[in-house]
């Protein structure tokens, strides 16, 4: 266990101390909406700003996770791929397998901490309630949640330039966050978004984090939607390298 845990420590320090920005947006920002969202523009009663305030710090979790497993998991991939870091790693006697744990293990403790922000801010500045429970049924969700996130990053590592992956990544997180209803509620789009949005892994994970954190009866739907949005990604994944190492590429 040691090289992995010398390969995590490695990994906190570029991407924790010595990466600010990457933690800006994908802890600060989203904790930054959250203030915005629910000290500014209020309207309601008590309850329903109280069911807002709770439903809302889902949202922020979920889109935190994007951030991190979007931007984060495929721009590091790419980079170390492209500057032959990965080809240097495959030369070691453990080649890469602490590799790619360290960073999955990053990026899901970066989407915990997250958890962990967006509820202190919401117990301890808007005065809501969640119990030791739903905290662990939350990172539970957290997790099963990104892992689609995470696979849909490692997928977009491949593209060959990295111009093209800023461009696809902004082209898929805010669009996503947006049909998904995690910035507005998806009541207020038009029908053929919500039909689109409600097929989408972070509406699944969004609306069962919502049923954990009001008390309410967990959808069936929404946990078969994220195994077969998983399915999907591993799917994907195993295409995606099969697809580049026949391309004689370096790995």
């Amino acid at each position: 266990m040691w090289p992995f845990f010398s390969q995590l420590k490695f990994d906190i320090k570029r991407l924790f101390i010595r990466n600010f920005s990457f933690l800006f947006f994908s802890l600060l920002m989203p904790a930054g909406f959250y203030l915005v969202f629910t000290k500014i523009m209020i309207t309601g009663t008590g309850d329903q700003v109280q069911k807002f305030n709770l439903t809302y710090m889902g949202s922020m979790i979920i889109y935190s996770g994007i951030i991190s497993a979007i931007f984060g998991i495929a721009s590091l991939l790419k980079v170390d791929r492209d500057i032959g870091f990965l080809c240097f790693l495959q030369l070691t006697p453990h080649k890469t397998k602490y590799y790619y744990c360290s960073l999955y293990t990053l990026i899901i403790l970066i989407n915990l901490i997250a958890v962990i922000i967006l509820q202190s801010l919401a117990v301890l500045l808007n005065g809501v309630k969640i119990d030791f429970y739903q905290i662990m049924l939350s990172m539970i969700v957290v997790i099963i949640g990104q892992l689609p996130m995470v696979l849909l990053g490692t997928c977009l590592s491949y593209l060959k330039k990295q111009e093209t992956l800023n461009v696809v990544s902004n082209l898929i997180v805010f669009p996503l966050a947006i049909v998904s209803g995690l910035w507005w509620p998806l009541t207020i789009m038009p029908d053929w978004i919500q039909k689109i949005g409600k097929l989408m892994p972070t509406f699944f994970a969004n609306d069962l984090l919502s049923a954990i954190l009001l008390g309410n009866k967990i959808k069936l739907t929404n946990l078969i939607g994220m195994i077969i949005w998983i399915i999907l990604g591993v799917i994907g994944v195993i295409t995606v390298i099969n697809s580049y190492q026949k391309q004689g590429t370096r790995v």
